[in-house]
């Protein structure tokens, strides 16, 4: 599995032949049609072998550990996420792209994949945020907290973009989480019906 996520983030899918990944294994073609009969069916191990592995570099669920009742650890998520995703763009930049942009052109079953995983990180983000102040958390801010959450997701799409243009510089990034933060904490949570002030406590 790791030469075919290796040949296919170097190669992209329509470039990439089965004689490609069985090439980088040092195995017979003929062995690897027996287990996949198509660069298609492969290509669903693949994308799961990829998401395992942002999984683990993006550590989502350690985030739990980070007291979201208090407003000020909750905005310190958006840097905490967007550090790790910077981490992972910079070791792996190839695997946001696939399981994006590549794997969402190739067919619609595979689309409809990438859309789930994209679905159940901004959930998984939302109710992070809404943790963070229980006193929005009705159903009347529930689109408020999902938008955030997407907004958190949102990073992996510049963090890419700027790594590929060669800016990689800690300033650079820590001025950009700082927007970020500023867009969440100035713009969408400026109106809280608790009557307080974002940031304050």
């Amino acid at each position: 599995m790791r030469s075919a996520y290796a040949v296919l983030t170097d190669r992209g899918y329509d470039r990439t032949t089965m004689s490609d990944i069985a090439r980088h294994a040092d195995v017979g073609q003929g062995t690897l049609y027996r287990y996949y009969p198509s660069k298609r069916e492969l290509l669903d191990d693949v994308f799961d072998y990829a998401v395992t592995k942002a999984a683990r570099a993006l550590r989502i669920g350690s985030l739990a550990d980070l007291d979201l009742t208090d407003y000020h650890q909750a905005m310190e998520l958006i840097t905490l996420f967007g550090t790790r995703m910077f981490d992972l763009v910079d070791d792996d930049p190839a695997i946001i792209r696939l399981l994006t942009v590549e794997s969402s052109a190739i067919d619609p079953e595979l689309r409809f994949r990438v859309s789930g995983l994209l679905s159940t990180v901004d959930v998984a983000f939302a109710r992070l945020f809404e943790a963070a102040n229980p006193d929005s958390a009705s159903a009347d801010h529930h689109a408020t907290w999902a938008l955030l959450g997407r907004l958190v997701i949102g990073l992996s799409g510049p963090g890419l973009l700027m790594s590929m243009q060669g800016d990689t510089t800690a300033e650079s990034r820590a001025t950009f989480l700082a927007s970020i933060s500023a867009i969440a904490d100035q713009g969408l949570l400026t109106e809280e019906p608790a009557g307080g002030e974002p940031g304050d406590g």
